[in-house]
């Protein structure tokens, strides 16, 4: 094969003789240039996207304040929801307990509603969202008021129970001999002639007639007070105290363990008093009562 090639200022080209392997050569050559120089780019090319993909991999991701507020609040809401669950379930088990020590058998009392559940929603509160639990802590908040109202009527039997069991606890009478003389309420004084609140009620009898408990307790004061004279007073619990004023003389000391119908004192005529008769009070919580009820009674007996 020949090429002719030309010279600047020759008359004449020179000729270039191009064999067969001379030709295989160079194309050979331009090939492995070409294949290397493919190669070299690739290369380039993977290390630049490697670069860039760590670039993009090592970046922080950014999560901006308000869509972390928004994660701690509900977190915040679903704890409480979680607490408000458990508080039910406790509230269901004492109130059960007490309605069962109460001995009270009502559809209106059954604290084991198939509506308190618990555990906390973990896993789909972010599925769920503050909408759903929104709507978790008004059925909660339901339910309380449910359980309000039921305690509320428990306490009312519970304290119906209590007045029912204290008047026949305490359905006894002082004395065994005697006669009621004077009422609770206001009276006209025996001393000044004028209106006047009377706190108890008063038996009248011969002087040393024997003065009893009217239900077992423990004698928290005896001794002397002021317008009552020489007093006894015995605790039986619940708030209930009994108080036998103005003896002759004191049977019983303090500390002393009473039984029912137990003699304690002798009745006289010591303090503010105008003759021998027992002033015999009740008192709920520190205030007195009427003890008539409970005379009454013990009268029917």
């Amino acid at each position: 094969m020949k090429l002719p090639l030309w010279r600047r200022y020759a008359v004449r080209p020179l000729t270039l003789r191009l064999t067969p392997a001379t030709v295989s050569t160079f194309v050979g050559t331009v090939g492995l240039l070409s294949i290397a120089g493919g190669a070299i780019g690739y290369a380039v090319g993977a290390k630049t996207t490697e670069e860039k993909t760590q670039t993009v991999v090592s970046t922080p991701v950014v999560v901006s304040t308000e869509v972390q507020s928004q994660a701690q609040q509900l977190k915040a809401m679903n704890e409480r929801v979680a607490e408000m669950q458990a508080q039910l379930l406790r509230l269901d088990a004492l109130s059960q307990h007490v309605a069962e020590s109460a001995h009270i058998r009502s559809p209106e009392f059954e604290f084991d509603s198939k509506d308190s559940k618990g555990g906390p929603l973990t896993g789909e509160l972010s599925l769920l969202g503050e909408k759903n639990i929104d709507v978790r802590l008004q059925e909660l908040s339901q339910l309380m008021e449910h359980k309000e109202a039921q305690l509320q009527a428990l306490d009312n039997v519970l304290i119906n129970q209590r007045l029912q069991n204290n008047q026949s606890y305490l359905a006894n009478l002082p004395v065994r001999k005697g006669a009621i003389t004077s009422t609770f309420g206001y009276r006209t004084d025996p001393f000044t002639g004028r209106a006047a609140f009377h706190a108890g009620m008063d038996f009248s009898g011969p002087q040393g007639t024997d003065i009893y408990t009217v239900a077992p307790g423990v004698v928290s004061f005896a001794g002397v007070k002021n317008g009552y004279g020489n007093v006894i007073e015995v605790t039986h619990g619940n708030g209930y105290v009994t108080r036998y004023a103005h003896a002759q003389s004191l049977v019983a000391k303090v500390g002393d363990l009473v039984a029912k119908d137990q003699l304690i004192a002798y009745m006289g005529s010591t303090g503010r008093s105008t003759g021998t008769h027992l002033h015999y009070e009740v008192l709920e919580n520190g205030k007195q009562i009427d003890p008539a009820t409970y005379i009454a009674l013990a009268m029917k007996k």
